[in-house]
């Protein structure tokens, strides 16, 4: 399934290339542009609309994003930030409180679009996030096991382990040594 982007403002073949050469200076891999819309590959997972619609916007285009995206969008955001590794946990955190105080919506609303948008939940999204910042934090610094399971929200060293090895199907430890090894 290709993904499509709705732009408001093109009316001619002008602003086709007007459109394809902001896409090309902002280094956006695109299928085709066509009069109001942009269709991406089936691989590619655009997401920067607001980087777009900066460059589009002083052009007398716009975006158009739908509210079920924008509101997965924000909610990624959401994630993004706190599982960066530099978020501070406040006592008995719960990402679902946050998410309903930041987006100003009930928590069921939230992950009833967000299931339907993306076809998995919060949960098991944010549960694949945390172990790919493990992964990342695992091979490309020093943190130890314990740095890292404060640094992203873990009741323990031993809780992420759990999550980690049920994911991955691999300990945290036998992960970084294999790729110390270049396996």
């Amino acid at each position: 399934m290709q993904q499509t982007v709705f732009i408001k403002g093109m009316v001619c073949h002008r602003c086709i290339t007007t459109v394809t050469q902001e896409l090309q200076r902002l280094g956006i891999e695109f299928d085709e542009v066509n009069l109001g819309e942009v269709k991406f590959a089936v691989n590619t997972a655009f997401a920067d609309y607001d980087a777009l619609n900066s460059k589009l916007v002083p052009l007398g285009f716009s975006v158009l994003e739908n509210k079920r995206s924008k509101l997965v969008r924000e909610v990624k955001q959401v994630a993004a930030e706190v599982y960066s590794g530099d978020f501070d946990f406040p006592h008995h955190f719960r990402f679902s409180e946050l998410l309903s105080l930041r987006l100003e919506k009930e928590y069921d609303f939230i992950s009833q679009q967000f299931s339907a948008e993306e076809g998995t939940t919060i949960e098991k999204f944010i549960i694949n996030y945390r172990i790919e910042k493990i992964k990342e934090l695992l091979v490309y610094t020093s943190l130890t096991l314990a740095d890292i399971s404060f640094q992203l929200g873990f009741s323990s060293v031993a809780h992420l382990s759990r999550q980690f090895k049920q994911q991955t199907g691999l300990n945290p430890s036998h992960f970084k040594a294999m790729h110390q090894t270049g396996c």
